[in-house]
């Protein structure tokens, strides 16, 4: 099982190494990168496969943090959801990758790049992983940090400085909210573990909270409400949603491989993967169900009608992005959870192809040859573009098969009420209508650029026969149109199994409902936005081959209209006006008057006063007590000493000590001339007296003491020779 942890450890390690070791790669960082996702890929098959035989399990690493009540855990957790997440991430990562190594190839900052998409990869794969949610926060937060260096990778263009800017503050205004609410779900629970969480949401369902209490007034709110809103909030910004929406049309700033992993294929799709993840908890507040309902239908349908009126390709797709991922937010708050990650995974993979294949096959054009008649280009841009075109129109059906057929049509039938389920089905189908238009619309603008200008004067090529309107023939349209229904039929197949494959990650009574009616996947209301679809396609090819543009079509009945949605409906503006530039206003007040003519005048006069202070303590403390009375001390200690060394020392001791000295002096005199001289003279005048007599009296009898003895000495010799000779005999 643990080798199951190797696949967000393989692009961390791949990032670790491309950043410590970079200099000495030497353009050559691909070669790290693309074997660590790639293995990750294979590993995610396995962990898909797993998870289709045993069903879901967790992978407990090691306590990362244990205090009081809370206990972090660093651990892996893998089911359903997650493995097709899995998937999409790395499969999508893998693409992007190799598609990197020869587009980002000779860029000053090559090995930067592949670190930075490799530590963004490991971020989104721990994000769907994490068995809590602070490791979702952390993994969420390191995101935003690789989504900024990887827009502002070209930080020589000041417009790619500007839009990472704006993509991290308005990511790291609704962290906020995210924050917000993983602590007021550990208040709630004491756990941020997200299995249990989900278990015991339905015991809180009644729980409520005073938000007003801190004003001392009364509101109560269901805790649950409140915890699923602030995730929500979150959500909003990493998808951009409607009103956090306007980082993502600035981060196509960034290189088109960023644009198609992160814009497109999993950045985004953290908003939808957090709010399914976390439906159990959402689907207990009707509020925050119809918060999210509302946000991304309004998402939905803003995004596809911003879309129709803009000039640039990336900023296009960035807006049928939002726009789709409104689809699925939209998709999530009526419950439809299942739906609402297959499109996730179906909007994913072909939006990652519209990305790549766009800037591989504008690239071509551009680089191909123009032959004489211009023949060879206009077939290479026959060649290049049908595929994109064959990819817009999946992309503009996919939403009907997967949103408006199945049993969630049902299902939000009989859990919503008429009104609402009419609004969703309008809301619905203009999306798609529009949706079909701008794709279109967005891919020939693209191509329509890349051709010669007398081209797009003239209106066809030198030297052929046929125009531009030749270029999709009736044939054509017929078998794309054929492969579409072909796929069609495929999803519909695949949608059976994908809802009961799906269903046990959102434990809950409509999921089994959905997945129980599986089996009814085909409906007649299907053909209606079916063929919204292709009617909006036909539409767009219409308007674009004909010489009535869609632009000049709005600039001539709904100049308004086309003025509004070429400026993004001024949300922009909006904000700029009401937001940025009174909290510009409001900190430059801050600034002059708070910071500078408060808080600074106030630390400069505590300063001065606290100068004068010491002025005033140096000179009347200070000179005039301390230093005087240590003055005035210092001459009285002299004045002291001096009459202590007259009086005392000179008038007193030294005369004492002279006059004890003199008497000492007579009495020693009168000792040496009394006792020494006459006494002591005389007593040994008389001893010497004495011995002299002794000595002269032993000098008398020392001569016969003598003898005396010799005669003894030999007499005891005599006797002992005498002794000795006899013992021996």
């Amino acid at each position: 099982m643990f080798v199951f942890a190797l696949i967000p450890l393989l692009p961390l390690l791949a990032f670790v190494i491309i950043a410590l070791g970079g200099r000495w790669l030497r353009g050559e960082a691909h070669r790290i990168a693309i074997p660590a996702i790639v293995i990750s890929f294979g590993i995610s098959a396995l962990a898909f496969i797993e998870i289709l035989r045993n069903g879901p399990f967790s992978l407990p690493l090691y306590k990362l943090i244990h205090v009081g009540q809370l206990q972090i855990e660093l651990g892996l957790y893998l089911d359903q959801l997650t493995v097709l997440l899995l998937l999409l991430v790395t499969g999508v990562s893998s693409l992007v990758h190799i598609f990197s190594s020869r587009y980002m190839h000779g860029d000053p900052r090559y090995e930067r790049f592949f670190a930075v998409i490799a530590l963004f990869t490991f971020s989104m794969l721990m994000l769907v992983m994490s068995t809590n949610l602070l490791m979702l926060f952390i993994s969420w937060e390191v995101m935003g940090i690789c989504s900024y260096l990887l827009i502002s990778h070209w930080s020589e263009r000041k417009s790619a400085c500007n839009a990472a800017t704006k993509a991290f503050l308005v990511n790291a205004v609704a962290g906020v909210g995210l924050s917000f609410g993983v602590i007021l779900t550990f208040a709630t629970f004491h756990t941020l573990d997200i299995q249990t969480i989900l278990q015991e949401a339905p015991q809180m369902a009644d729980r409520t909270i005073n938000v007003l209490e801190w004003a001392g007034l009364e509101w109560n709110i269901h805790i649950l409400t409140v915890i699923a809103l602030f995730l929500f909030v979150g959500a909003i910004g990493k998808s951009s949603q409607v009103p956090l929406h306007v980082w993502l049309p600035f981060a196509m700033e960034a290189p088109t491989p960023v644009s198609a992993l992160i814009h497109a294929a999993t950045m985004v799709n953290a908003g939808v993967f957090l709010v399914a993840r976390m439906s159990p908890l959402i689907m207990q507040s009707t509020v925050a169900m119809t918060v999210i309902a509302v946000v991304g239908g309004t998402t939905a349908l803003f995004g596809a009608v911003i879309s129709l009126a803009q000039t640039d390709i990336k900023k296009i797709l960035a807006y049928s992005t939002m726009s789709q991922i409104g689809f699925m937010i939209m998709t999530c708050g009526l419950g439809a959870f299942v739906a609402a990650i297959f499109h996730l995974l179906a909007h994913g993979a072909l939006k990652g192809f519209l990305f790549l294949s766009t800037g591989n096959a504008l690239q071509n054009v551009l680089g191909s040859p123009h032959t004489e008649g211009g023949k060879a280009s206009h077939h290479a841009e026959v060649t290049q573009s049908w595929s994109l075109y064959l990819g817009a129109l999946v992309l503009a059906v996919i939403p009907p098969f997967v949103i408006f057929s199945g049993p969630y049509e049902r299902l939000w039938t009989a859990v919503y009420p008429t009104s609402g389920f009419l609004a969703f089905w309008v809301i619905g189908l203009i999306t798609v209508f529009f949706t079909a238009i701008y794709l279109f619309h967005g891919i020939v603008m693209l191509f329509s650029r890349a051709m010669p200008v007398e081209w797009q004067d003239t209106g066809t090529s030198p030297g052929s026969s046929e125009g531009p309107t030749r270029l999709f023939s009736p044939s054509l349209l017929l078998a794309i149109f054929g492969i579409v229904f072909v796929l069609a039929y495929f999803l519909l197949s695949l949608w059976n199994w994908f809802v009961g494959f799906l269903a046990p990650a959102f434990p809950s009574p409509q999921v089994a409902l959905a997945a129980d009616q599986a089996t009814h996947i085909f409906s007649a209301w299907i053909l209606l936005p079916l063929l919204t679809a292709i009617f909006g396609w036909t539409l767009a090819y219409y308007l674009h081959f004909s010489h009535a543009k869609p632009g000049l079509v709005f600039q001539d009945k709904l100049k308004t209209l086309y003025v509004w949605c070429l400026n993004r409906g001024y949300v922009d503006e909006i904000y700029d006006t009401y937001i940025v530039r009174p909290n510009l206003r409001f900190s430059h007040w801050l600034w002059q008057v708070v910071d500078i003519g408060g808080i600074d005048r106030a630390v400069n006069g505590l300063a001065t006063i606290s100068v004068n202070a010491a002025q005033w303590l140096w000179h009347v403390i200070d000179i005039r007590g301390i230093d005087r009375g240590v003055n005035s001390l210092g001459r009285f200690s002299i004045v002291v000493a001096r009459w202590l060394w007259q009086v005392i020392d000179i008038r007193g001791i030294d005369r004492t000590v002279t006059g004890l000295g003199g008497q000492s002096q007579s009495l020693a005199k009168w000792f040496w001339q009394i006792i020494d001289m006459r006494t002591i003279q005389k007593s040994v005048d008389q001893v010497g007296e004495q011995a002299k007599a002794a000595g002269e009296a032993l000098q008398h009898v020392e001569p016969r003491m003598l003898q005396h003895h010799l005669l003894v000495l030999i007499f005891w010799l005599v006797l002992a020779i005498t002794i000795l000779f006899w013992l021996v005999y």
